[in-house]
């Protein structure tokens, strides 16, 4: 499908082979674009369709300059351009899915779920013409959709200019409504040119413990190697990296993000692929000949993006992720990186490095229909009271994996260990009256502990 949308023509491009027909324009776009992440590389865009593609319908916005639509011809409606190089001003790589099981359909960034960064990728001369041509796209011409949730926007992104962070919509052109709302922080460290400058910066209780936290290792165990993960140690390095991030996740009751096995399948086959294009960064913490912890990062654009950790549960006493963390970011100065990205959440081990914070915002249109006997605005709100549903669930998800951290790292005193004990305390209810708890304290007292009855 062809639009004219202001000063660019709007190319739709769908199909299950999208992704491999625009593989040589949309590759040639991220090399020229100064904003362009990972995320928005078509190698993670196209791992992640291939794994992550059921059910949802691929919508991929391109966005050209007229003088050069003359000489990308296209084949046929809704077809590919020919790929001319330096043609394609912009793109938006949107997909089309039910919302939440319902009959309405969400406009969502593909990628969306496990990237940091999201929005369109264009030439850094026509960002915010083609900001704005996508919504003026969205709102005029584009169908099928009914609420358009665009998440993890980053706040400079020409998408957000002049608007307002808020929970309620507002208004938006006759045919749509807007709202703005922020979502997680993404805390990030300025690098200087030197890892002595940046020791400088830590605080002396850090600096301190990076070295005590080394000796230990060193001191306590044959063998303690720290290397980054090549073609030949890729495979057991990402093995590693899922056991031992599910293992620390597992041990709070929580499910953890590396369990399922297509998202292992996903991870493996970005890793390997950003491996051969020199942006993988895989730090191994050898100890005795077994890898106990990974960091996996990515170094791209002259920035490094810390994407997860894990370590062994069981070696907590020497701060094996503030080890490794200060080893990546070693080598990010090394390599003359501008920025250590934490990417987004406020978890309390990234904010011991003292880092800067920038928020990413979400971006939800909510689109009405003409003609629908006088309820224009209803599928629109209904997908937005959905979405709020579904953030509030978020929200709870996320402090109750955080309680679960905190209880983790508190110390632990000693509880009686008896059924009727696991029954009164509840940390759940609401605190009960005094007499109540007299009444109860005196029967604990009359049950015998749990070692008392083992050892008779």
């Amino acid at each position: 499908m062809q639009a004219e949308s202001g000063a660019l023509r709007v190319v739709e491009v769908g199909g299950p082979d999208a992704l491999a027909r625009l593989e040589p324009e949309w590759r040639a776009l991220q090399a020229r674009s100064a904003d362009c992440t990972p995320y928005q590389t078509w190698e993670w865009n196209q791992a992640w369709w291939r794994h992550f593609g059921a059910r949802k319908r691929a919508r991929l916005l391109l966005f050209y300059a007229r003088k050069d639509v003359e000489n990308s011809p296209i084949r046929g409606a809704g077809g590919a351009p020919n790929g001319g190089e330096g043609s394609l001003v912009g793109l938006a790589p949107l997909y089309v899915s039910r919302h939440l099981g319902t009959p309405l359909r969400r406009l969502a960034w593909m990628g969306t779920g496990p990237s940091d960064y999201l929005g369109v990728l264009a030439l850094p001369e026509f960002e915010a013409e083609v900001a704005a041509n996508l919504l003026r796209h969205l709102e005029n011409d584009a169908r099928g959709w009914d609420i358009a949730d665009l998440q993890q926007i980053r706040p400079h992104a020409s998408l957000l200019t002049g608007v307002e962070p808020s929970d309620s919509p507002v208004n938006f052109g006759e045919a749509a409504t807007r709202a703005v709302a922020p979502m997680e922080p993404c805390p990030y460290l300025a690098l200087p040119a030197t890892w002595e400058e940046f020791t400088q910066r830590i605080g002396k209780k850090l600096r301190s413990n990076l070295g005590y936290y080394d000796r230990q290792l060193q001191k306590n165990f044959q063998e303690a190697r720290y290397t980054l993960a090549d073609a030949e140690t890729l495979d057991a390095g990402m093995t590693a990296l899922f056991a031992l991030h599910q293992q620390r996740w597992n041990a709070r009751w929580l499910p953890g993000v590396l369990g399922n096995r297509r998202v292992q399948a996903f991870h493996r086959e970005v890793a390997a692929r950003f491996l051969a294009n020199g942006w993988l960064r895989l730090h191994l913490l050898t100890i005795d000949g077994e890898i106990r912890s990974v960091l996996h990062c990515f170094a791209f654009g002259g920035r490094t993006y810390y994407y997860l950790g894990g370590f062994a549960p069981d070696l907590g006493k020497y701060s094996l992720g503030t080890l490794l963390t200060g080893r990546a970011i070693r080598q990010a100065i090394a390599e003359g990186c501008s920025e250590f990205d934490f990417l987004r959440g406020n978890e309390a081990y990234k904010y011991r490095w003292s880092p800067e914070e920038r928020v990413n915002h979400r971006l939800l249109l909510l689109r009405t229909r003409a003609g629908s006997g006088g309820l224009p605005m209803l599928p629109g709100r209904a997908g937005f009271a959905l979405n709020r549903m579904e953030r509030y669930v978020e929200h709870r998800a996320k402090a109750f994996a955080a309680q679960q951290g905190r209880r983790e790292r508190a110390p632990k005193s000693p509880a009686p260990d008896t059924t009727l004990a696991r029954e009164i305390i509840d940390t759940r209810r609401p605190k009960p009256p005094l007499a109540w708890m007299r009444r109860q304290a005196r029967r604990l007292k009359a049950v015998p502990r749990r070692q008392d009855t083992t050892s008779e």
